[in-house]
């Protein structure tokens, strides 16, 4: 019997400090089982040359909305690089409605009021140019968005009127005391939960068409970070059956863990008895599934719970008012999506559970009451190598990052943000602490093993990208942001093969290239580790491999 593939004379960077470098990868049912020659290729039924091809572990996106992705290429593309003026957003809204069948929804995603002269769109100018549909815009950190007027009479709020903000969240009203359009935070469910939600199948295209975005990019596996709360973060409670359906239709062509949000656990009855790891299991998913359940394709990864909003938003939680612009009000702080008691009963909760959690916190004051939690948790029920999450990170001290390390928390930062967001942090900001924004190499300084990741669609999911961000840090305006920040290109790579895995607890069987481990790689166009820094942008994927199989691009003839 012959063994499946060689994949010889290519340059593969490993990732595995055994033996970092190897000329040949030999693969059998999906995993490595030899390097260079410790198989001859006489043993193999296919060989491929690479022709001196650099060759690095598929990338792991640890943070990467993926059936948003796929949403995204269908709703009205509003980012900055396609909408570039207030005046083209609303052309763009004006077609979305004009194509759009007769009182439909009409939705929208991407947009950032940074680069509309601090503004976001109306109620009154999307009715303009709605046509009587109802209208939602998502802002492209996904923490707020806007709506017209008839979105929010679908919602039961004549004319704007009487709108009622829940806790967590804010409805600017104008002098009238109607609502402006603007919901942030908690407030989106006021509209959201009007919007007829996607079914399984739904999400499962969704899930189908982002994946085969993302393998186009050499994305082999990601993290979800959140499903089944449609007024958090998801789309419907049916959100992990429409990753299973993809799966079983053969749609889902990344690997795939995924992150129930963590109002979704619930008590678990007579089976709260059931101890794991001598904890009683009082918060669970229907049948007591927990982080860990699943196979290699799809995995039920940490709990994700939100504590704060978004950086250029506005709306996380910070030490310092944020700098305020003309017509922004002073004093703002952000915002705790829940009360700290009630943040702390769902996260030691789900801690003594047995779950892996992972907490967003992009703001300073948010990662203290979080990091005060998470020790806590530890203290009431210790567990080793929990790997508990904070994802984002996005403003802290060195007194944090020093809490971050001695904790054993696992800080998820995305380095697209440098420069697609990174001007619109430093006016958030301003000078003096945008020095605490977006820090990497002192995480890496502090002896934590970091993933990388996209937030896709907030930002480009390209790893590429992202790689050159973390190690340039420039912002789109051509801006230094943290230069002292900066990591090198073989701390990148490995934060987005063996950081990524070893954040879920998958780096025992992904991440690196050796026996035993998926094959799983990415052959690029040009060698990022030796081509100059500023031309990390440049270099491509020329082909995805996943279990072994080819799934996008071609190898040198």
């Amino acid at each position: 019997m012959l063994l499946d593939t060689l994949y010889t004379n290519g340059s593969f960077y490993t990732q595995d400090v055994r033996r970092p470098q190897a000329r040949s990868v030999g693969v059998h049912n999906g995993r490595i089982i030899s390097l260079d020659d410790d198989l001859p290729a006489s043993l193999f039924r296919d060989v491929f040359d690479l022709a001196g091809t650099a060759v690095v572990p598929g990338f792991n996106d640890a943070h990467c909305h993926l059936s948003y992705v796929g949403q995204a290429l269908v709703q009205a593309d509003l980012r900055p690089a396609v909408c570039a003026t207030m005046d083209e957003l609303l052309a763009a809204v004006d077609r979305a409605c004009l194509a759009a069948p007769e009182g439909a929804w009409v939705q929208g995603a991407g947009y950032d009021q940074n680069h509309l002269g601090n503004r976001h769109p109306t109620a009154e100018q999307l009715d303009a140019v709605s046509h009587g549909h109802p209208v939602w815009l998502m802002h492209n950190s996904r923490h707020m968005g806007v709506a017209n007027t008839a979105a929010f009479e679908r919602a039961g709020y004549a004319g704007r009127s009487n709108v009622t903000t829940p806790d967590g969240g804010a409805a600017p009203a104008g002098a009238d005391g109607r609502a402006i359009g603007l919901l942030q935070e908690t407030a989106r469910a006021l509209v959201m939960d009007a919007i007829p939600g996607p079914g399984v199948e739904d999400v499962a295209e969704m899930v189908g068409a982002g994946s085969a975005a993302l393998l186009e990019l050499g994305v082999t596996s990601i993290t979800e970070p959140g499903l089944g709360a449609p007024q958090h973060i998801g789309h419907t409670l049916s959100d992990i059956a429409g990753y299973q359906a993809a799966r079983d239709a053969g749609k889902l062509g990344v690997r795939a863990t995924v992150m129930p949000y963590l109002t979704t656990l619930h008590g678990l009855g007579d089976a709260e008895q059931d101890g794991h790891n001598g904890a009683v299991s009082r918060m669970g998913l229907d049948l007591g599934m927990r982080s860990g359940f699943g196979d290699e394709w799809l995995r039920l990864g940490p709990a994700k719970i939100l504590s704060d909003g978004s950086l250029i938003g506005r709306s996380a939680f910070m030490c310092c008012d944020y700098q305020h612009a003309a017509g922004e009000p002073a004093g703002n702080r952000g915002l705790l999506q829940f009360p700290a008691q009630e943040l702390r009963r769902r996260v030691i909760g789900a801690h003594r559970a047995g779950w892996q959690v992972a907490t967003h916190a992009i703001g300073d004051a948010a990662l203290d009451v979080v990091l005060d939690i998470f020790e806590e948790a530890q203290q009431l029920y210790p567990r080793p190598d929990a790997r508990h999450r904070v994802e984002h990170v996005n403003v802290a001290g060195d007194d944090q990052i020093k809490r971050l390390a001695s904790l054993g928390l696992i800080p998820v930062p995305q380095g697209r943000f440098i420069s697609e967001l990174g001007d619109g942090a430093a006016r958030a900001l301003g000078p003096e602490r945008t020095r605490l924004a977006y820090r990497v190499k002192s995480l890496l300084d502090a002896g934590i093993e970091i993933p990388a990741s996209s937030d896709a669609p907030v930002v480009s999911g390209d790893p590429l990208l992202n790689i050159h961000d973390l190690v340039n840090r420039r912002t789109s305006s051509g801006a230094d942001f943290g230069p002292e920040e900066r990591i090198s290109v073989a701390q990148a790579v490995r934060a987005y093969t063996v950081g990524s895995a070893h954040a879920v607890h998958e780096d025992h069987y992904k991440g690196s290239l050796a026996p035993g481990m998926l094959a799983d790689f990415v052959a690029l166009t040009e060698d990022i580790y030796e081509v100059p820094a500023n031309a990390l942008r440049d270099v491509r994927v020329a082909a995805t491999v996943v279990g072994g199989e080819l799934v996008h691009g071609s190898f040198p003839d």
